[in-house]
């Protein structure tokens, strides 16, 4: 029998026992080492065992999410953006339009009839009645001025239109009580509050006089540059007719020429310049001559132009309105003259037809006028100071309104 089939006596149904590193490379490893780092080491000079090394960590987490800050509950100057379309009021707190100008003006008067048709119909009686009155008294005066020898009949009809022109003087003065109703009607309403006739009266009341300074002082200063252009060839046409010389007769006509064509700009020029003074009064409480220099400012550089081109479209296109509703007045007034009344009370009559006429029209386009020249002013701010971040933060009610609120 060979080596390899021999097995001890007793173990024939024993197997020989494998290795269990068999087949694994380097060499086996030895008995393990005592605590001490050799083996029989003494138990005083053992060592604490080795801190267990775990493989690194393989799984991967999603990040963190980012903690937002919390929003405040308003929009600071810094994080409002400029034409966000905020509207608390009639108006979006932006640059405005052509299309949000109108409309806001439009808003306005719907949301407050009685204080702005109401009272410009209030105020358009309560001045022209006494100066139709007048008017009527005047034209009344033309037939005894007739029958006087001493009186040409030219003189006596010159009076007679001046006395049906009269009720334009209380319609001038009822336009200046409503540009001033209107701006504080408009102020409020772009904050978003309506407002009572009673409550736009308190609070224009205490600004009158200093409105009524303010409308005659640019009047004057209108009046004043037509009257120095137009000086030098007045001069020099009665000179010529005096003296009867053809030279001078002929240089003033060519100069007066002249000085029509220049007084169409500075007539404009001036009318848009102190467009916002009858607002700076009222909305911001100005005297006369600041609110003067407020408005110079407000209305230079390149704003000038698109100021005169709005307020010259809103003009003609309010004209236009204006015309069609008084014209059967007008058509009324010019068909006297047919009738065969007498001269007088022709005039009388025409004196009554313009102040009835200038009531309607003051109620119904007095109120656009006035306010498309307060909502100018106020996008004349908020393009050149920012206003409609104050505006905004107004309505949030972090900060104090641009000017006030009558109080009861």
């Amino acid at each position: 029998m060979s080596d390899q089939g021999w097995s001890a006596p007793g173990s024939a149904s024993r197997r020989p026992e494998q290795d269990p590193y068999a087949g694994h490379p380097g060499p086996p490893p030895g008995p393990p080492a005592a605590p001490g780092g050799y083996p029989g080491a003494p138990a005083s000079q053992q060592s604490p065992p080795a801190p267990q090394q775990y493989p690194p960590h393989q799984q991967q987490y999603p990040p963190a999410p980012q903690q937002v800050p919390q929003q405040p509950p308003y929009l600071t100057p810094q994080q409002l953006p400029r034409y966000a379309d905020f509207r608390p009021g009639i108006i979006p707190l932006r640059p405005l339009t052509l299309n949000d100008l109108f409309g806001g003006v439009f808003r306005a008067v719907r949301g407050n009839v009685g204080a702005t048709v109401g009272l410009a119909a209030l105020t358009s009686t309560v001045f022209l009645v006494p100066f139709t009155a007048l008017g009527a008294w005047v034209s009344s005066q033309e037939r005894s001025i007739t029958l006087e020898e001493s009186v040409s009949n030219d003189t006596a009809g010159l009076v007679g239109t001046l006395g049906s022109m009269v009720p334009s003087i209380g319609s001038w003065f009822s336009a200046i009580l409503l540009a001033g109703f209107l701006a504080y009607v408009i102020g409020q309403a772009v904050l978003g509050r309506k407002v009572t006739a009673g409550e736009t009266w308190r609070g224009t009341i205490s600004r009158i006089w200093a409105l009524a300074g303010a409308t005659v002082l640019t009047s004057l200063a209108i009046i004043g540059t037509l009257a120095l252009i137009m000086a030098i060839p007045l001069v020099l046409l009665i000179g010529g007719g005096t003296s009867g010389s053809d030279g001078t007769i002929a240089a003033g006509f060519g100069l007066l020429l002249l000085a029509l064509v220049l007084a169409v700009p500075a007539t404009l020029f001036l009318w848009t310049r102190l467009a916002f003074v009858t607002s700076s009064v009222i909305l911001e409480n100005l005297g006369v001559g600041r609110a003067f220099a407020r408005s110079w400012q407000l209305t230079s550089g390149s704003g000038f132009w698109r100021l005169l081109g709005i307020r010259l479209l809103a003009s003609i296109m309010i004209g236009i309105v204006g015309s069609l509703i008084t014209s059967p007045l007008a058509i009324i007034a010019f068909a006297l003259a047919f009738t065969g009344i007498p001269l007088d009370q022709m005039y009388v009559w025409q004196a009554v037809v313009t102040g009835v006429s200038g009531i309607i029209g003051g109620a119904i386009t007095t109120p656009i006028t006035a306010g498309l020249d307060a909502l100018l002013y106020v996008d004349s701010r908020i393009r050149r100071e920012g206003l409609d971040v104050q505006l905004v933060q107004t309505a949030q009610g972090t900060a104090a309104p641009p000017w006030s609120r009558a109080t009861a």
